[in-house]
This record gives C-alpha cells, sequence and structure tokens, in this order.
C-alpha cells in the first residue's frame, strides 16, 4: 500500500517549483542532479511547466533538496516570508530584502532555542536580566562600552590575557556566558555542513531578550571578523535592539543605520580603548609594523587599530588613506584564504560551537531534573537522541 502511494501523482503547483529553486539561485540541472534525475533534466521542465506531475517520493525528494515544508508545494501561490526581527545590514540596492533560506533556518532555530531558555528562566522565577536595553541609541558609546566591561568583567584591554586571537574570541564568549548571554556560533545550518552560510549576507544576530539574550556569530568569518561581530552584537543587547547585521570595522561617515555606527563604536572602543591606544601609540613611527604590532597586542584585525588611530586624531588622513587601502586588501585575503569550521573537525567541538555551553549546561540541567525529555533535547540541539548523552558528558 504504501509503495502504490508513493507511485501516485503529486498535483503540485508548477509555480511553487518554480519559486522555490529561484529562491535557492539553483538551476533546472542543479536540482535534478539532487532528486536523482541528472540525465533527465527536461522531466524537471516538465514538472516546472505544469506538463507532467511528480509522484509524491519525488515530490519529497523535490521538497528536501529545496529546502522546503512538503506541504508548500501544493499551496496556491509562493508564501510571504519575512525575517521576524529587523534588518541593520548594509547590502547593495539589489540584495535589500533578500535572504537565503540558510539565514532563515538558522535565525529560527535560534529563535527556538532562546524560546526554550526564557520558559525555563521564567519557571524558575528568575528576574530579567538588567542590561538588555539599559541604554538608548543616543547614549553616548563609550557610556555602553564601560557598563558592558564591567557587567561582563572584561579585562582592559580584552586581550589582556589572550595569547593568540582564538584566545581573546573564547575569553569574550566565556565571560558573556558568565553573565547569561547565549552565544551560538556556526558556519553552517544545524549539523548540516553541505548548507554554508555566508558572510557576504551577515556575519551574526542578536536577540534582545530580558530573559534569554542571544548572540550569533557567522563562524564561516575569520577570527578577527568574529571577535568584531561579538563586540557589535554586545551593543545590541545593551541597547536592546535585535536584529541581523553585517558588522565591520567602518569609518564613521560610511552609509549605515545609525544603531550599527552606534554599535560599531562600542565594538572599536571595547576591543581598542582609547586611552590604552594613546598610550601604546607615544613614540612610535607611522609605519605598517607598528601597525601589526598594535593589532597582535590588541588581538584585533590592522584595520581596526587604523580606524581607531584615525578616529582619535593619533593617524593624519594622508597616512591613513594608503594603509587602509592595504590592510583592507589583507583582510579580503585572509577571508579568502583562512580554513573556517565550515565543515568535517572534530564534532563534539565544533557541538559545543553550535550550541554554545551555556545552553548546554542548562539542557543538561534540564535533563536531570526531568523537565525535558530526552527526544525533546535532541530536537533543540540538532543531534540524535543517541549521540545525545555523550554530547553532554562534561555538562
Amino acid at each position: 500500500m504504501k509503495n502504490t502511494i508513493y507511485k501516485v501523482s503529486a498535483k503540485i503547483n508548477p509555480a511553487i517549483l518554480r519559486w522555490a529553486r529561484d529562491r535557492l539561485q539553483l538551476t533546472e540541472e542543479e536540482v535534478a542532479r539532487k532528486v536523482g534525475l541528472k540525465d533527465k533534466p527536461e522531466r524537471l521542465q516538465a514538472w516546472e511547466k505544469g506538463e507532467e506531475l511528480p509522484t509524491f517520493r519525488q515530490a519529497q525528494e523535490l521538497a528536501r533538496a529545496l529546502h522546503i515544508p512538503f506541504g508548500y508545494l501544493f499551496l496556491s501561490r509562493p508564501p510571504l516570508t519575512t525575517l521576524p526581527i529587523a534588518d541593520f545590514r548594509t547590502l547593495p540596492e539589489s540584495q535589500k530584502g533578500k535572504f537565503s533560506p540558510e539565514l532563515e533556518d538558522v535565525l529560527n532555530d535560534a529563535l527556538r532555542k532562546r524560546d526554550w531558555l526564557r520558559e525555563r528562566r521564567l519557571q524558575e522565577g528568575l528576574r530579567p536580566l538588567p542590561f538588555v536595553e539599559r541604554f538608548s541609541i543616543q547614549t553616548n558609546p563609550q557610556v555602553i562600552c564601560e557598563d558592558i566591561r564591567q557587567t561582563l568583567d572584561l579585562p582592559l584591554p580584552t586581550a589582556r590575557d589572550a595569547k593568540t586571537w582564538d584566545d581573546h574570541l573564547r575569553i569574550l564568549v566565556q565571560h558573556a556566558e558568565q553573565a547569561g548571554i547565549i552565544v551560538l556560533q556556526s558556519s553552517y545550518v544545524a549539523s548540516n555542513t553541505h548548507r554554508t552560510l555566508s558572510t557576504k549576507e551577515f556575519r551574526g544576530f542578536a536577540l534582545a531578550d530580558p530573559y534569554a539574550p542571544l548572540i550569533f556569530i557567522n563562524a564561516k568569518d575569520t577570527v578577527n571578523g568574529r571577535i568584531f561581530t561579538l563586540a557589535h552584537e554586545l551593543g545590541h543587547l545593551w541597547t536592546g535592539t535585535s536584529g541581523i547585521s553585517n558588522p565591520e570595522a567602518a569609518l564613521p561617515e560610511k552609509e549605515q543605520h545609525a544603531i550599527e555606527r552606534l554599535c560599531n563604536q562600542v565594538a572599536a572602543e571595547l576591543l581598542v580603548p582609547e586611552k590604552i591606544l594613546r598610550e601604546r601609540w607615544q613614540n612610535r613611527s607611522i609605519t605598517e609594523e607598528t601597525f601589526q604590532e598594535l593589532a597582535r597586542e590588541f588581538r584585533v584585525s590592522t584595520l581596526v587599530v587604523l580606524i581607531r588611530a584615525y578616529e582619535t586624531g593619533l593617524l593624519p588622513v594622508r597616512n591613513f588613506q594608503s594603509a587602509y587601502a592595504d590592510a583592507l586588501q589583507g583582510i579580503q585575503d585572509a577571508a579568502t584564504n583562512e580554513t573556517t569550521t565550515s565543515g568535517g573537525g572534530d564534532f563534539y567541538r565544533t557541538f559545543k560551537s553550535r550550541n554554545g555551553r551555556l545552553l548546554l549546561g542548562e539542557i543538561a540541567q534540564a535533563l536531570r531534573e526531568g523537565s525535558i525529555l530526552y527526544k525533546d533535547a535532541a530536537e533543540l540541539l540538532g543531534v540524535k537522541s543517541k549521540t545525545l548523552e555523550n554530547a553532554l558528558h562534561e555538562f
């Protein structure tokens, strides 16, 4: 009976099939290959034109290949999809308002995790975290930065105890989680290493919930980029502005949302405090070696050091312009060549990074209390039930 059902034609809407393929920017040949019709792309063309119908099994394969719910194929018109939080990204005009299924899926996954922890903390009778939305967009960035530093008990400068850039990122994440902030880092959707995220589309987002604030960092980015994104997203939490960002160390005059400009300024001051930069700058020659030495000390990109020096009046514009162009090219080269966690690697290490140690610890405690089922915890964390115990053994 089951096989007979799969052989019955599925009366899908051809317009939905075309919409789903265009949404992923795939060719007919690419989709045909994904559903086992490598040598018969004309079959897919016939489905899109409504000249033929796929079987139910083929329709299910189409839904999986196109990353849409199976039921979407039978809708009368394409669904109107919107992002549930603000979009603060600075994008070319042709890309504004657009987002990939990968961004949509990682955002929905983060929202599910945020909702679970929020509900748990409410049930425990915990009070909202006071730092979320403590300030407004009109607040001086140095005031916000100092409050972040004190609340998270960060070193001064933040890289003071870091031997490497990875250490710097780890220290920032650790202090954020200790303050109650969920920090997720991933370069792909769930555990699907074939669905990678793009730094050209976004670098991170923040969910400014007073009970379960969350920061997501696109781990496809360089370590320098992730450090800056984390510092930037902290600014979003402190101003209570949930949204998607593609932050970069940029000059204030660059066109961008006002909140993005503010969060960039907060990040720059947090990572490279003006007072310490001025102390380190004294009696130094204006050379590339100086910029690189300061970047190593603060464990940030050379670009961040250059912009901070320019903004604070330490670096004349005539020296800044050429150094800025060289540093920008270096960062673009590094982003192209650096190996990231886009696939492979140690499963348990990436598992901890993807879900965050804070969230994993809360779920492990909930399992011990019996307040969440193993199958529900496995679904929430995107793993199979049989691997969950090993994945959480240290928590």
